[in-house]
């Protein structure tokens, strides 16, 4: 796995320094931060603002610099390592050679003027929550398989750190006959520009030469292969810890700002309790990094929205931040709705100010810079997602022409109106009340009647192969398997307070927050396999809901003191209660403890650099689940019999001594039940058995899983003579 060159605890720690010292220059940029004076409760908060927006400066710039690397095939530490230092250099010669601009003081959010608890008290609660955190997040998951998304990840990042590229370039590959794709490559006909992987996930498009192809947008993985090549596949597994510790930390902030630190005490503490949140912050997908970028720039907006100086910091940092959801996930330019919205706003109502530049900008180049890596990097996944969206869109084609008719509305009445948007205010209740009965009669019906009608026609939508029914008729209720039906319905009225007492330092949350909570709660999009599939929900809909339910609880419990203080309190421990109670074995359960040692010594017990055959005849089996470590990660050349019959046996024999002239020891390792040694002229030597034993988390589509499943990998090594 390479040579480690820190202790993944300190590899983390570098990572966050590094980007740190390069956020708090920049932020220098905009003025000299400014702490109040000590004794004044502003302090501490200022501070943690100021240091969280400099990391967040550093993150964003320093994991787009890394991105551009990969995609043009000269990523590495070094070169990493050298570009920081250089902008470090030039950002303090920089900073001590301009004039001085004003002070960067953001200036905490007043509290609600009805406190419950004093702010002297929040330094302790976060430092409580942040102990707490490093048990409940730092505990990863050994996802290193291959198969899913996660170990997809964690492999991918490997390869980017050691060879420094996404698309992959292997040259034992390369050398593979095409001749002996049909047999040794997974078939992918239902994919517009790969017809071929070699793992799943791991396309190869044969007419385009022998180039690896991986899934995904890859801003995610470059970071894994960041801390990867400091502190090894440990480090790069922790590293989901990191973002999911910053993402909750965001929404606190998010939250503070308009709604006080009580409510974002509040939503903290239930964020962190529930099981979901716990489970991928062990799990190395996109989520976490996806909801810390989110919540980041959602709380950024809302500075620069409400006025906050200086404003151009905001909105710039606001646009790094939203601007990089697009390369770390395909799904989020819906958020681009909301941001439309947004611009027409400002445009007619004035507000369109020279300081929009800082936000709009960024964000618009990120995005096209996006669709350039999709187009470059993974072309086969981009036109796989866009070709699915517009077959969905095609069959449920009332969805795009309601959003069509109702955008044309807006625009005529922003035509017509724009000198007089300021008067429709007047109407701001009535539309107001109109959202929030929207949210209570989809919420009624997502609850109590969707669950009951369409069952049949739901279980028989099949997911791509037919193989993995997608029950969404039951989405809202699924989600009350981590929330508890009371968290759900907390949620349902809590946005519905939102709603009503909606202003500029919350409007976009909440139109984010709807936007995508329906559109998963309508269609999951995702293979139903609890609790992964909860996947969806981690960016948004899930501290959304979460957010919503605490602002509730705080607003009544100062309602109508002291009566409402008690019953507020009881109430937020049923909540948080409910929450800790369904995340029971979530807290505790590891998935696939164990692996990376047994993994390791498999490949120690074959050699490096050995060219591996399995000869697993399952759709997706130990070929892919360890094949995909041993190759990433170990520096094995795995390949699997996918088609006996397409086999050309005289082929894979010359296929077989190019191997061994060039170096390679070449195995044939079999499973139980699988295909027989296609070349008996060969000999086979010296086997030697294989068991790796681990246990997960079951997969469930009738109720929250509980059971932890055993597996079993097992086999014989064969040396193939030469």
């Amino acid at each position: 796995m390479g040579n480690v060159l820190l202790p993944p605890w300190a590899a983390l720690l570098l990572l966050v320094l590094a980007c740190g010292s390069l956020g708090w220059l920049l932020l220098g940029i905009f003025g000299p931060a400014r702490l109040p004076q000590k004794g004044d409760d502003r302090r501490f908060i200022i501070t943690l603002e100021l240091a969280f927006a400099a990391l967040a400066l550093g993150v964003t710039l320093l994991g787009w610099i890394a991105f551009v690397l990969g995609e043009l095939g000269v990523y590495s530490l070094l070169t990493l390592a050298v570009i920081w230092l250089v902008l470090l250099l030039l950002l303090l010669f920089f900073r001590f050679r301009r004039p001085a601009a004003a002070p960067v003081e953001p200036g905490a959010a007043p509290s609600s003027s009805r406190l419950i608890l004093s702010p002297r008290w929040e330094p302790f609660f976060l430092l409580l929550w942040f102990v707490a955190a490093l048990w409940l997040f730092f505990r990863p998951h050994e996802f290193i398989i291959g198969g899913a998304d996660a170990g997809v990840y964690v492999n991918l990042a490997a390869e980017i750190a050691q060879n420094g590229r996404v698309l992959i370039d292997d040259s034992t590959f390369n050398q593979l006959d095409p001749a002996l794709y049909p047999a040794l490559l997974r078939a992918n006909p239902v994919n517009p520009i790969a017809d071929y992987y070699l793992f799943p996930a791991f396309y190869v498009a044969s007419q385009e030469g022998p180039t690896i192809m991986p899934q995904f947008y890859h801003l995610h993985p470059v970071w894994q292969a960041a801390a990867y090549g400091l502190g090894g596949v440990w480090a790069a597994l922790l590293l989901t810890g990191l973002w999911t510790l910053l993402g909750s930390l965001a929404v606190y902030l998010t939250v503070r700002q308009f709604a006080g630190w009580e409510a974002a005490a509040l939503a903290l503490a239930g964020l962190s309790l529930n099981g979901v949140q716990q489970w991928f912050a062990r799990y190395p997908t996109t989520e976490p990094l996806t909801q810390y970028l989110l919540w980041t720039g959602l709380w950024s907006l809302a500075l620069w929205l409400s006025g906050r100086g200086p404003r151009p910091l905001w909105a710039l940092l606001a646009g790094l931040t939203l601007g990089e959801l697009f390369l770390v996930r395909i799904d989020f330019y819906f958020i681009w709705l909301i941001v439309g919205l947004l611009f027409l706003w400002q445009l007619g109502s004035g507000e369109l100010r020279r300081d929009a530049a800082w936000f709009y900008t960024p964000l618009a180049l990120l995005t096209a810079h996006s669709f350039l890596h999709g187009l470059t990097q993974s072309r086969p996944y981009f036109y796989e997602i866009f070709g699915y969206g517009l077959r969905l869109l095609a069959r449920y084609w009332l969805l795009p022409v309601t959003a069509v008719l109702v955008a044309l509305v807006i625009l005529f009445i922003f035509v017509r109106y724009r000198g007089r948007l300021a008067q429709l205010g007047r109407y701001r209740r009535h539309v107001l009340l109109v959202g929030v009965v929207l949210v209570l009669l989809l919420g009624v019906y997502g609850w109590f009647i969707r669950p009951g009608t369409g069952a049949a026609s739901a279980w028989n939508d099949w997911y791509s192969t037919g193989q993995i029914p997608r029950p969404d008729h039951e989405n809202l209720l699924r989600l009350g398997w981590y929330l508890s039906p009371l968290g759900v319905w907390l949620g349902i009225l809590g946005t519905c307070l939102l709603i009503w007492r909606a202003d500029r330092r919350n409007a976009v949350m909440i139109g984010v927050g709807l936007l995508f909570s329906l559109l998963y709660l309508w269609r999951i999009q995702t293979n139903p396999h609890h609790i992964y599939t909860m996947r969806r929900y981690v960016p948004v809909t899930l501290p959304f809901f979460i957010v919503a339910a605490a602002a509730l609880i705080v607003w009544l419990a100062v309602w109508r003191k002291p009566l409402s203080l008690v019953l507020g309190g009881l109430l937020a421990l049923a909540w948080l209660g409910g929450l800790g109670w369904l995340a029971r074995g979530f807290v505790t359960q590891v998935d696939y403890a164990g692996l990376i040692d047994q993994v390791a010594a498999l490949s120690e017990q074959i050699g490096p650099d050995a060219v591996l055959i399995f000869n697993d005849p399952a759709p997706v089996g130990q070929g892919d689940f360890i094949g995909t470590p041993l190759e990433y990660l170990y520096g094995e050349h795995v390949f699997t019999v996918r088609d006996p019959a397409a086999l050309d046996t005289a082929v894979l024999a010359a296929q077989i001594d190019r191997w061994q002239a060039a170096g390679h020891d070449v195995y044939w390792l079999a499973v139980p039940d699988g295909y027989e040694w296609p070349l008996p002229q060969r000999p086979l030597q010296a086997p030697a058995a294989y068991a790796i034993h681990t246990a997960a988390l079951e997969g469930r589509y009738d109720r929250r899983p509980t059971e932890i499943i055993p597996t079993t990998w097992q086999g014989t090594i064969w040396r193939v003579a030469p």
